[in-house]
């Protein structure tokens, strides 16, 4: 498996992974299929403002899996884990902890102090696979209608 960034030229392939996400787990993400389907190529090149995205390929090149981190300017001690998802064909095979390895990864270049993500209520297999990769729930109020915060800090400031 082969985890890389994905450039602005690479917005098709994060738009069909997008969508193949809101389609396969609508209710993990803050957003739905019908409302980024009709973002333009120029939104989908920008997204996500101040951040990256990710993408994971089997041997083959077959796209496994995305997820995204970002920072916002106002926050710069904390960045975002956002928009993680895996095939359902590759899940259970380490794509989740790779692609959250390279949001960390990215996040300590940037010089967060902690990485903090949300999940939704009743997604099990992400919440197991974030406290795996070291996450702590926070006990904070999620900003959507998220059932969790987690964290994961990365200095001690």
């Amino acid at each position: 498996m082969k985890i890389r960034s994905l450039a602005p030229s690479d917005w098709e392939l994060k738009r069909r992974l997008r969508l193949a996400a809101l389609t396969d787990s609508p209710q993990a993400f803050g957003s739905s299929y019908e409302r980024e389907a009709g973002y333009t190529e120029t939104d989908w090149r920008l997204w996500p403002a101040n951040g990256v995205f990710f993408a994971a390929f089997a041997d083959d090149e077959r796209a496994l899996g995305i997820a995204a981190g970002y920072r916002e300017p106002s926050s710069p001690a904390v960045a975002r884990l956002i928009s993680m998802w895996v095939a359902p064909e590759a899940r259970r095979l380490g794509v989740a902890a790779q692609l959250t390895a390279s949001v960390v990864a990215w996040t300590r270049e940037q010089d967060a102090e902690w990485l903090e993500l949300e999940v939704a209520p009743g997604n099990d297999a992400a919440m197991q696979a974030y406290l795996r990769s070291g996450f702590v729930l926070t006990g904070r109020t999620p900003s959507r209608a998220c059932g969790a915060v987690l964290e994961l800090m990365l200095s001690t400031g």
